[in-house]
This record gives structure tokens, C-alpha cells and sequence, in this order.
């Protein structure tokens, strides 16, 4: 290889390892045109690729490097990455065992291996990957960050914490340890430090974008009196809907409040409007702003502990003039009246490190085994594809008697009255979650094994939510055990209600 294709591709590295990949492929493509056929550039086209999502054409970029060179062990090793993203791990899992046997002590395939195993739940031997890949390279971060996961999944979470430790103390600006340690702190009550590790959402792989940069930030709760605040949503609509109770203890701090959310939630928000001036872009806002905050740094300035989560509800109201749209649409019977959501939808990636979002999500055919239970009234709030086009076309199948209400839902500010009319909501880890328990309104809340944080470890309550009752799966989605549960508690709730 010419020294120019050597320092191209030197540089093109130092550009990918900081992100930069459009200027990384600018100058890889100038050692294309050099050397059209050569398996290092192929290689590292290919890595661009799959940084950049595009996995189908990385594939074909590292098929076409090994073509030219089939003994590279970490082309190999690149390929089961690929594969291991596009769901194929049984053949990713035999590229890394290749590139393991060409090279033997290269700690990246072990621990690429581990990954994949991990990804099909298979985390005892992931750990035994793990350690192969830490014992060739002892001070290998991503190695010890990731075994921390695979404890995680195994509940060994004291252990996990030791692991995302070692990592922090090997590289103690490794943010992706210390965001997966306040998930472990977060979800086991211990908030002071949680909320701490929390910021670094902000810096971690896949990052969220830290907004309004050039608004100095909100770092204390002193002297607010008269301060123009800008308070913004940063992640999903369930997380809003969480953590917009800490928009009135701004207020009340002193603050002159702007909440910024998305345009979804303002009808719902709007009984806020007390507290703050609602808005779902800052285009035309004439306000200039003396700090701003991410919304989900509020609990970590207020000192959030276990004991002092800010739990009274409802926080949120439904409009009476949508209720009594709702109202007369209700059965006239005298059963109870719950109302059920099985789907969250799908999405690539979501904020808390989840790559399948699907592990929340329960099956039309699951859900329907609640028709078993007498004397209740079922009505789907379900929203979103594909669930919601499922029901349309199976529901005479599945669940004839099942109430389907998704077309008279519109917006948030609906589905609250549509709530509010009825006894009790079962759902799966959603906004719709969120919002009856935001309504104060008896919320059974179907949680997935690799449980989100905010619903804590080993409980059946929530703090957040005093109307809430946590169904945790017991095995990685396994949802029979948690719907049978709650038809049994669905039998002793219909026997109060008939008692009354």
C-alpha cells in the first residue's frame, strides 16, 4: 500500500473514531480512486456503512473486501457485526468463531461474539466471551461495559455495578458506563447518584442532542424569583407525560416557566397552562430566556429521592367538555369498564439502549385471553401500527366483544376523557400508561422483563404513580404468567365491584 493511500486512510480513521464520517469517506474514497480493489478500503467503507445504519450495503462491502482478502480475521469479525444488526446471529456468531480461529488473540471478536450471544439471551456464555476478550486486553472498556449488561439481564446487579466501575476506572470519561451504572442505580431507588449518571445521556453512544446550548442552564434552584425559565421535552411522549409534574415546583420556586412539547401533548398539558406558558415551538416566541433545562433534569436539580418523589395526583386533567362526548358511547351495563392498550408500536432505537423496542409489546392473541374473565367490559384504546390495523382486521376472530375505540381517539386530550369514564386501564409501558397514572386513575401497568428504570426493581407499586400496579414478567418475554396473574386479580376486583 503507497504511503498516500496509508496516510488517507490514517486520517480517515482518526475521523471515524470521532464521528465525523462524511469527512471520513471523502478522503476513503480518495484511496478508491487509487486502488479501486483494495480490501482495506472496502473494509472501511464498509464500517462507514453500517455506522451510518445502512447495513445492507455494508454487507455487501465487506463480502467484497474478504472476496479479495478471505483470511482477514477482522474483516470476518466486521461482517458478524453487520449480521449480528440485521438479525442474523446464528452467521454472525460463525464469523466471529473465523475470525477467532485466524486470529486468536483478537479480544474484539470475543467480545463481538459475546454481544451477539447476549442479543439471543444467551448471557452465561456472553459472559464467558466477555471474560476471554478482558483477559487478552485487561483494560478493555466496552468489554467491561458490556459484561455489565449481560448482569444486568442475569440480575446480578451488584456485580454489574462492579463492572461499569472497573470501566469508569479505566477510562473515567467513558459516558457509556456511567449512563448504563444510573440505570442500575435508578431502577434499584438509589436516585442521588442515579440522576447524577443520568447526564450522561448527553454524551453516551447514540446520544440525545443537548438543546438551546446557547441558553446559559439551569444549575440551581436559588434566587428563581422572576427568572424567565425554557423547559423542553427531550424524549418520548411517556417521559413527558412522567416528568411534567416538576413544572409546577418550578413554578412555585419561583419561576417564570416556558414548557416546550411536543405539539401532540399541548391539549393534554393544558391544564399546566397555570403554571407555565405552553408552547410546541419557539419560533415565534419573543421570550429571551435567562437558563433552560432538559426536562428530565428537573428530578436531579430537585434532589429527587425515592422518598421525596413529587407523587401527588392527578397532576393532569381531562377536559369535561370530552367526557361527556364519551359518556353516552359507553355500554349501559353494570360491569366494570377497563380499558386496554397491548402495543407500543416499533422503533430502531430507543432513548434508554433498547436496539428491539419490541420486548414491550404483546401480541393481539396474548392480550385476548382477558375475554375469559367475566363481567367486565373490554374497550381498545390502542393506537399505532401494526397493532391497531391487527384489531381492525382480526377482531371479529379474536375478540368479537371487544370494544374498539381507536377512531374516536385523536389526541391525548381524547384518549384522557375516554380514561377518565372508565374503572381501570391495563397497559403496557406506554404514554397511555403514563397518562391514567397522570390522571390518578387505577393503572395496571404489564412491564416487559428488562424493565425501564422509572418502574424500579422487585416491585409491585410505583412511586410515581400511587394508582399503579407493576405486572413484571418473570422471564424474558414471557407474557402467559403476568396476564394469568392479572385475570386472577381481575376476578377479585369484579367481585368487589359486584359487592358494591
Amino acid at each position: 500500500m503507497s504511503l498516500y493511500i496509508q496516510t488517507l486512510l490514517t486520517n480517515a480513521l482518526g475521523y471515524i473514531n470521532s464521528g465525523e464520517l462524511d469527512e471520513a469517506l471523502n478522503l476513503i474514497k480518495r484511496a478508491q480512486d487509487s486502488s479501486p480493489n483494495n480490501p482495506e478500503i472496502l473494509r472501511l467503507l464498509s464500517v462507514i456503512a453500517a455506522l451510518k445504519a445502512n447495513y445492507s450495503n455494508a454487507l455487501e462491502l465487506i463480502d467484497e473486501s474478504i472476496r479479495f482478502d478471505p483470511a482477514n480475521g477482522v474483516a470476518l469479525s466486521n461482517k458478524g457485526n453487520i449480521l449480528k444488526e440485521l438479525g442474523r446471529h446464528d452467521e454472525a456468531i460463525a464469523c466471529f468463531d473465523e475470525a477467532i480461529k485466524l486470529l486468536p488473540n483478537y479480544s474484539e471478536a470475543y467480545n463481538n461474539k459475546a454481544n451477539a450471544l447476549q442479543d439471543i439471551h444467551r448471557y452465561e456464555d456472553a459472559l464467558f466471551y466477555y471474560d476471554k476478550a478482558i483477559a487478552l486486553q485487561p483494560n478493555y472498556v466496552n468489554a467491561y461495559c458490556n459484561k455489565g449488561n449481560a448482569l444486568e439481564w442475569l440480575r446480578r446487579h451488584d456485580e454489574a455495578i462492579e463492572s461499569f466501575n472497573k470501566a469508569i476506572q479505566i477510562d473515567p470519561n467513558f459516558a457509556d458506563a456511567y449512563w448504563q451504572k444510573a440505570r442500575n442505580q435508578l431502577a434499584s431507588g438509589n436516585f442521588e447518584a442515579g440522576w447524577q449518571n443520568y447526564e450522561a445521556r448527553w454524551s453516551k453512544s447514540n446520544p440525545l442532542i443537548f438543546q438551546y446550548s446557547d441558553i446559559p442552564r439551569l444549575e440551581e434552584l436559588t434566587n428563581l424569583a422572576g427568572k424567565k425559565v425554557l423547559v423542553w421535552a427531550e424524549q418520548g411522549l411517556g417521559d413527558t407525560l412522567q416528568f411534567c409534574r416538576y413544572i409546577k415546583l418550578l413554578y412555585l420556586s419561583g419561576a417564570e416557566v416556558t414548557f416546550l412539547v411536543p405539539k401532540q401533548l399541548i391539549a393534554i398539558l393544558n391544564s399546566l397552562q397555570e403554571f407555565c406558558t405552553l408552547e410546541s415551538s419557539l419560533e415565534d416566541c419573543q421570550t429571551q430566556f435567562d437558563c433552560q433545562s432538559p426536562l428530565m433534569s428537573l428530578p436531579l436539580l430537585f434532589g429527587t429521592t425515592l422518598n421525596s418523589v413529587p407523587c401527588e395526583v392527578p397532576y393532569l386533567r381531562a377536559d369535561e367538555s370530552h367526557k361527556t362526548i364519551f359518556e353516552p358511547l359507553l355500554t349501559q351495563s353494570d360491569s366494570l369498564k377497563v380499558g386496554i392498550v397491548w402495543s407500543g408500536g416499533a422503533r430502531l432505537q430507543h432513548t434508554d439502549g433498547y436496539s428491539d423496542f419490541q420486548w414491550r409489546n404483546m401480541e393481539l392473541d396474548q392480550i385476548a385471553s382477558l375475554k375469559e374473565v367475566q363481567g367486565i367490559d373490554f374497550y381498545s384504546l390502542q393506537k399505532g401500527d401494526p397493532a391497531e390495523s391487527e384489531l381492525l382486521l382480526r377482531k371479529d376472530e379474536v375478540w368479537p366483544r371487544l370494544i374498539n375505540c381507536a377512531h374516536l381517539l385523536h389526541d391525548f386530550a381524547d384518549t384522557a376523557a375516554l380514561v377518565e369514564c372508565l374503572d381501570l386501564i391495563i397497559s403496557v409501558d406506554t404514554s397511555t400508561a403514563h397518562l391514567a397514572g397522570a390522571l390518578g386513575k387505577p393503572v395496571w401497568i404489564l412491564n416487559r422483563y428488562n424493565s425501564c428504570w422509572r418502574w424500579l426493581r422487585d416491585r409491585t407499586d410505583s412511586p410515581w404513580y400511587p394508582t399503579a400496579t407493576v405486572y413484571q414478567q418473570s422471564t424474558p418475554r414471557n407474557w402467559a404468567d403476568v396476564i394469568e396473574k392479572v385475570k386472577f386479580d381481575l376476578g377479585i376486583l369484579i367481585n368487589s365491584h359486584n359487592m358494591k
